[in-house]
């Protein structure tokens, strides 16, 4: 392998997605982390999780923890790693924020709302309740 070869830039292909870097431990590597959703028709339900993904960290963008970035596909560069890192969209201060890595937003999905909704109609049961009962206690 000469030395131009080594500079060649990897050829992306295939899927591109954005995540938050949270190691870059190891040497030109880094772990971005991604949120999924996927829906199962069976129980007509979204399911929450969170994938982590080991990316390619060339020298020339060096993402940190803590970044905002893009990566890509591309050919399998060692046993766990086929993906590059192939731009920052957001840089980070180092470290992880508190609250900036979590596996969903409670907000983005409405789920306060629901909850307000169903604690009105729990009421309305315990009112029914209510009355169906004291006439069986009064016999």
């Amino acid at each position: 392998m000469s030395s131009s070869d080594k500079l060649r830039p990897l050829a992306a292909r295939g899927h591109i997605v954005r995540g938050i870097v949270v190691s870059d431990r190891a040497k030109r590597t880094v772990i971005v982390q991604r949120d999924v959703i996927t829906y199962i028709p069976r129980y007509r339900r979204y399911a929450r999780s969170i994938s982590k993904i080991p990316a390619h960290n060339p020298d020339e963008m060096g993402a940190r923890v803590g970044d905002i970035v893009e990566i890509a596909e591309c050919r399998k560069i060692s046993k766990t790693k086929a993906w590059v890192v192939t731009k920052i969209i957001t840089k980070g201060k180092g470290r992880i924020e508190m609250g900036t890595v979590k596996p969903h937003d409670e907000r983005q999905y409405g789920h306060d709302e629901k909850s307000e909704k169903n604690s009105g109609r729990d009421e309305k049961r315990g009112k029914d309740e209510k009355k169906a009962s004291s006439p069986a206690s009064s016999v």
